[in-house]
């Protein structure tokens, strides 16, 4: 078994709002992980949002033969997500200072240069780069390649743009590995809900989708406000998880305390000062009662795993579709919330793969 971190030598350009230059991923071996790494300069004038350095991604696909996606997420800031689920499941920060770059939770006025990590990692243990329990089977494929749509370029401080950026990439791969019967690979997709109402006692109701096993679900709520969403923890209040074929169900929880469990879970204290909104950026550096971490606002990652197999989840490969219910309890609707929903499912490489 050979091990690498690749790096690399193509990058993509930022550009507003734009279907940037596809990037060939290696297919020499098994992919444990992708890491990009995104350099973003700014001329900012002190109004920097929440969430400001993961809010520079819009879509993102990393897409194999016939277009499978092994991660597809689309919708409004897909990067927030992505950020927010590495920061939590590898308590590892997700944005570098280049040394004058950040002030408290925010980046100094005129320009700056910072740093934001967005890691992909579809394995269930993620402190190990090489964790062969989900992987992308590269060595298998004929095409793989990294898709970035990146936002506006107004979507990090209220006066000011993004002014240039490159998006750079490293690649973990596993070589001289052949692929085994029932090799996990990930298989991921997106739902956005515009909230049209308030619903109470969970009765919003969405289908959740079969044919897969289902590790985890991903959800981070908005709140719609004057100047920019923001995610709020009073949007969504309630969450349960439910069999309504034979009236049972798996979960029911308030959203505080189904996020206290996700951090007491993966063992993560928090995301420190992302509650916003930011406002005037001060001009002491951090002290350590800035440093307090926080149960992040608006998002919550619902590991199932120890409601089945302590690997993959639930086995919903027979499932069909209303056989399983996300029931939400919505408050405070205003038109512009929304809700955006990443179902984190494993499916095993096709027949025509093992061997290979």
């Amino acid at each position: 078994m050979n091990k690498i971190i690749k790096r690399l030598t193509a990058s993509s350009t930022w550009g507003a709002s734009s279907d940037l230059t596809p990037i060939d991923l290696p297919r020499d071996g098994l992919i444990t992980e992708v890491t990009i790494r995104a350099n973003i300069t700014c001329t900012l004038a002190a109004t920097a949002y929440s969430d400001y350095f993961r809010r520079i991604i819009q879509n993102l696909r990393l897409e194999g033969d016939g277009g499978r996606a092994y991660l597809g997420m689309s919708g409004t800031q897909m990067s927030t997500m992505l950020s927010l689920w590495n920061e939590i499941t590898s308590k590892a920060p997700t944005i570098a200072s280049n040394g004058a770059g950040i002030a408290l939770a925010a980046p100094d006025v005129g320009s700056t240069t910072f740093n934001s990590i967005f890691k992909f990692h579809p394995g269930s243990n993620p402190h190990d780069p090489f964790d062969m329990s989900a992987v992308i089977p590269a060595q298998a494929l004929s095409m793989l390649q990294a898709k970035l749509t990146t936002t506006g370029n107004n979507v990090v401080d209220g006066g000011a743009n993004i002014s240039a950026g490159t998006f750079n990439y490293e690649v973990c791969v596993v070589r001289d590995q052949r692929i085994r019967p029932g090799q996990m690979t990930p298989l991921g997709s997106t739902l956005v809900y515009a909230h049209t109402a308030n619903y109470s006692d969970f009765s919003y109701e969405i289908d959740v989708p079969g044919g897969a096993w289902l590790r985890s679900i991903i959800l981070r709520v908005m709140d719609d406000t004057a100047t920019v969403p923001r995610r709020k923890n009073d949007e969504v209040t309630g969450i349960r998880l439910s069999k309504p074929k034979s009236g049972d169900y798996i979960f029911e929880q308030s959203i505080r305390e189904i996020q206290h469990t996700m951090l007491q879970r993966f063992g993560s204290p928090g995301v420190a000062g992302d509650v916003g909104p930011i406002g005037a950026i001060a001009d002491l550096g951090p002290r350590p009662e800035s440093l307090q971490n926080m149960i992040p606002a608006g998002f919550v990652i619902i590991d199932l795993r120890p409601f089945g197999d302590p690997v993959y989840g639930l086995n919903l490969t027979n499932f069909q579709t209303g056989d399983l219910k996300l029931g939400l309890t919505i408050e405070n609707y205003a038109s512009g919330d929304a809700s955006t929903i990443y179902w984190d499912q494993l499916q095993p490489v096709p027949q025509n793969m093992v061997g290979r």
